[in-house]
């Protein structure tokens, strides 16, 4: 009886430890369940279920979701700093709720945790990626000048996406340009300028300009050059760019940049330029020279009447010089009775426009000269090939036009006439 009774025992403890671990298991399967369907919901992007159901409640990145919610759309600051300290007892480790902390709390006016947390964040968390443009706004609101120079130049050289962001803090942390460029490192300073130029600043540019000049001309390189140039050319300080070029190693025997067509057509500052324009194809012919070498050559495909002004290149100048533009062309069945021109013609200085005859229907090798002196005040060329709309029921061009050896010539000087 008793054995009996001890069999019975151990057959019902079998089965009660069975139905326990088959519940347990059952309720961890179930808690698995939930945690992976909740944390489908920020895969999902399910906002509104994450910001509304309580059973988000013990992830700490729901309430770091419902602080950004509170804080950027519903412009929340008390519900914002009520859901980042959530966030922080959950998990402690989201320095991104604490930053935001640190941002908002000087909102609420509470001083002491705000001196408190701005000493902690600024002196302890580590000094990784991530985090620098949120120690930069900290070092910011505290005006620790060391911390936030450092952290300005790092998001400079490291976080280009926070450049501009970073250049607005230090113009009201510093005061002015000037005063940015001396506290930056004179690796990052080609950034600074680049922020100064996306602003269109010409004047500021040019300070800058003569400051990166004469400290660090190595940081300056054609290409840089080229850029600068490029800007003041887009804000047509036109007497600005001609004497940064003058000063540049760009020329060679000639004002005019690849005159001869032997380099690709850069479209950038004083190299020749292009626009597309429906029924004309431009390029470079190798062999096709006037001395065998390269040639420019504009096509047009028959296909319409344009009113082409879209090849160019700008050149700079002296006042009271006489120039002389020599270039050679041909042409191979150029149709209308509107042909093709070369136009010379000062920027921003109406005194100045010369123009050769136009070259219509089939013409061997021609050498041409324009000849001009420059008015006062002008500084700046262009020329450039062109063609009118022809006024013809026949009126589609058609036919080859080829371009070379474009040179500009100083002649001599001679005194401008006075008032």
């Amino acid at each position: 009886m008793t054995r009996n009774t001890k069999m019975i025992k151990g057959s019902v403890a079998q089965g009660v430890l069975r139905i326990l671990t088959t519940s347990a298991c059952l309720a961890m399967s179930c808690c698995l369940l939930l945690g992976a369907y909740c944390s489908s919901r920020f895969v999902a992007k399910d906002w509104e279920f994450v910001l509304q159901s309580p059973l988000m409640d013990p992830w700490a990145r729901t309430w770091i979701r419902r602080g950004d919610t509170a804080r950027f759309e519903n412009m929340d600051a008390d519900g914002a700093v009520e859901a980042y300290w959530q966030g922080v007892a959950r998990n402690p480790l989201l320095l991104g709720a604490w930053f935001a902390l640190a941002r908002l709390l000087p909102q609420l006016d509470e001083g002491a945790k705000v001196k408190s947390l701005h000493d902690v964040l600024l002196a302890h968390v580590p000094s990784s990626t991530p985090w620098r443009w949120h120690q930069l706004m900290l070092a910011a609101d505290k005006k620790d000048e060391t911390t936030f120079a450092e952290g300005f130049n790092y998001v400079l050289s490291r976080l280009p996406r926070h450049r501009q962001e970073a250049v607005i803090l230090a113009l009201d942390f510093w005061g002015g340009w000037n005063e940015i460029l001396s506290r930056t490192l004179p690796e990052n300073r080609w950034f600074v300028f680049q922020e100064c130029m996306a602003r269109k600043l010409v004047d500021t540019c040019m300070e800058l300009y003569a400051v990166l000049e004469k400290d660090q001309p190595d940081l300056l390189n054609t290409e840089r050059n080229s850029r600068f140039i490029e800007f003041l050319l887009e804000n047509r300080s036109w007497p600005e760019a001609a004497d940064l070029l003058r000063r540049s190693d760009m020329f060679q025997d000639s004002h005019v940049i690849n005159g001869q067509f032997q380099t690709p057509l850069t479209q950038e500052a004083f190299g020749w330029r292009r626009k597309s324009v429906e029924g004309v194809d431009v390029s470079i012919e190798p062999l096709r020279g006037k001395g065998g070498g390269s040639a420019l050559r504009i096509h047009f495909l028959g296909t319409n009447n344009p009113r082409y002004d879209h090849f160019w290149q700008y050149v700079p100048l002296r006042p009271g010089i006489d120039y002389e533009l020599r270039f050679s062309w041909k042409a191979d069945q150029l149709t209308t009775d509107q042909g093709v021109f070369v136009e010379f013609r000062g920027m921003d200085c109406d005194g100045l426009r010369v123009q050769s005859p136009e070259i219509l229907a089939s013409r061997d090798w021609t050498d041409e000269v324009l000849s001009f002196r420059t008015p006062q005040g002008c500084q700046m060329g262009r020329i450039g090939l062109r063609r009118n709309e022809s006024l013809k029921f026949d009126n589609k061009i058609a036919g080859n036009v080829w371009l070379d050896a474009v040179t500009l010539i100083e002649k001599r000087s001679r005194p401008l006439d006075r008032d």
